[in-house]
């Protein structure tokens, strides 16, 4: 991990960097064909650094295909975003986007990592899963548009349970 916190992490020509504001269009484009997603405008896109987010994309010689926005609080790293293209799901980009996160999570010295995910998006619980995260609560409700409950999912990576 460089000093800015890149992480690259190759082979399948994807390389997962740093989100810089010429990306914001490219995210706001995967965006708006995740409805899953948390919704996320150009402005709010455009404020993620100075507020103490993190955010990665996933690159590879088509564009961006992905990316994932995260924050640190205290000890844990909490998982806000994440998404892919729709031409480039089933790939792998978001267990590189996720395994980068957690890499840099960990340097960073968090204990944990949490996330939430509507209770029918079952590739992105699948994929949570596999990657050792476990459910450990629910909030009922709370996605709007149509209302459906939120499943979070946490995950230790450092230190003493």
């Amino acid at each position: 991990m460089s000093a800015e916190g890149e992480i690259s992490r190759g082979g399948s020509d994807v390389t997962v960097r740093r989100l810089t504001t010429s990306d914001i269009p490219a995210v706001s484009a995967i965006l708006s064909e995740s409805p899953d997603a948390a919704a996320w405008s150009q402005d709010s896109l455009c404020q993620l650094a100075p507020q103490g987010f993190h955010a990665w994309v996933a690159e590879q010689a088509a564009g961006v295909a992905g990316f994932l926005i995260g924050r640190i609080a205290g000890d844990e790293f909490e998982i806000l975003n994440l998404a892919v293209a729709r031409t480039f799901r089933r790939c792998g980009i978001a267990s590189k986007l996720l395994e980068s996160a957690l890499e840099f999570s960990r340097i960073a010295g968090s204990q944990r990592v949490y996330l939430e995910v509507r209770a029918s998006n079952e590739p992105a619980v699948g994929l949570y899963t596999r990657h050792g995260f476990t459910k450990c609560g629910m909030r009922t409700r709370y996605y709007r548009n149509p209302a459906e409950d939120a499943l979070l999912f946490s995950r230790h990576i450092g230190g003493t349970p």
